[in-house]
């Protein structure tokens, strides 16, 4: 072979093999990146800063804080959790972790897509027929959260942002919500398709101990209970069972729990159940513990018994309830003049989610006669 010919080919070769060196390098470097094994929610709260997966309970108004723990695997590491906080504890362990708020790779960016996990229908009726369907639940996309993998806690429904004039929360706003995660890896020079894409525990895991929840009680008034908060932001449900069937057991055939059972896991409530649990902390209460203290006529601008009003602190208290027909109502406040009437305040939860409103929005139009009950307690 001519010299030339030979050189050429040395040369060729040398270039080929630094080409192969190369690919080699890169596919060493690239299968040892980082990869994203697992995402948990955890949330910390102003009483409690070490940040937890599972059920949190807050007392009324107490903040909270929301962050991604991610399982990282890496060649030369092995599996490491990332999370930016100082304390972290996974299903019930302290867990060892490095503390920050980045992808390992500086070319490489996270974003957090945050979600709440929602009951897909805000209340209604609820039958053997429709309980599964009903009760489904579903993530809904919360953006204003941010894009971080540490951000402000916020108890706000999403699963009623299509729907007009439903009344705002209490300040500052009590009830139940649990949370998703999803996060992604991208290029930082090509952001718009995730090399990596990993979801926390959704709404296939409702009753997963470590799906992460907040359930934050209600400031109320001395004789009931502050844990009727926890049932706000929950779908309210009339149980509408079949000719001799208890309204408990509308939801046996369809989830295998009854009515009592969700509303204890804080998954829906209903009229009655709400009720129980503003007076007793429980869904269920003794029937025989309820005493009827006479009807009361609704009149233009008033409420009256026999003719005469009903003073606060003396013939109603707070905690006291409104009946009409299936429909509970509890007696909070009053507006300031003594006496009940239409514009004091009132909690209830009659097929949709509980709300504070006056007594008057609580009322159905044409209501003539409402009857007053007292809890045996109060």
């Amino acid at each position: 072979m001519h010299r030339d010919s030979r050189l050429l080919l040395w040369i060729g070769s040398a270039i080929l093999a630094i080409l192969v060196i190369i690919a080699f390098l890169w596919q060493y470097h690239e299968r040892g990146r980082p990869v994203l094994k697992e995402v948990r929610v955890v949330t910390a709260s102003a009483s409690d800063p070490v940040f937890r997966d599972g059920l949190r309970r807050l007392a009324p108004g107490e903040s909270y804080q929301l962050a991604t723990a991610l399982l990282v695997e890496q060649r030369g590491h092995g599996e490491y959790w990332i999370c930016p906080c100082k304390d972290l504890v996974l299903a019930g362990q302290v867990t060892p972790h490095v503390e920050s708020s980045r992808w390992p790779d500086s070319d490489r960016i996270l974003r957090v897509f945050w979600s709440t996990i929602e009951c897909s229908y805000l209340g209604g009726e609820l039958t053997t027929s429709n309980a599964a369907e009903r009760l489904q639940y579903r993530a809904f996309l919360a953006p204003e959260l941010g894009r971080g993998m540490l951000v402000k806690g916020d108890l706000e429904a999403h699963n009623d942002d299509f729907l007009a004039g439903v009344p705002a929360p209490p300040d500052p706003a009590p009830g139940t919500l649990r949370y998703r995660a999803r996060v992604e890896i991208a290029d930082e020079s090509e952001q718009m398709v995730p090399l990596q894409a990993v979801n926390s525990l959704g709404p296939e895991a409702l009753s997963n101990p470590r799906l992460p929840t907040i359930s934050r009680a209600m400031k109320v008034p001395e004789g009931l209970h502050a844990e009727v908060g926890e049932l706000f932001l929950l779908p309210g449900f009339v149980p509408s069972p079949a000719k001799g069937k208890a309204a408990d057991d509308v939801t046996v055939e369809a989830l295998g729990r009854t009515v009592h059972e969700l509303v204890a896991d804080r998954e829906m409530a209903s009229s009655t159940t709400f009720a129980a649990v503003a007076l007793t902390g429980k869904p269920a209460w003794n029937s025989g513990s309820i005493r009827h203290l006479g009807a009361v006529d609704v009149l233009p601008g008033r409420l009256e018994r026999r003719g005469r009003p009903l003073r606060w602190g003396h013939e109603v208290l707070p905690g006291d309830l409104v009946k009409i027909g299936r429909h509970w109502i509890v007696l909070l406040s009053d507006n300031g003049n003594g006496v009940l009437d239409l514009n004091d305040r009132v909690i209830h939860c009659w097929g949709r989610p509980a709300q504070e409103v006056t007594l008057l929005e609580a009322l159905d139009e044409g209501v003539t006669e409402i009857d007053l009950y007292r809890h045996a307690t109060s």
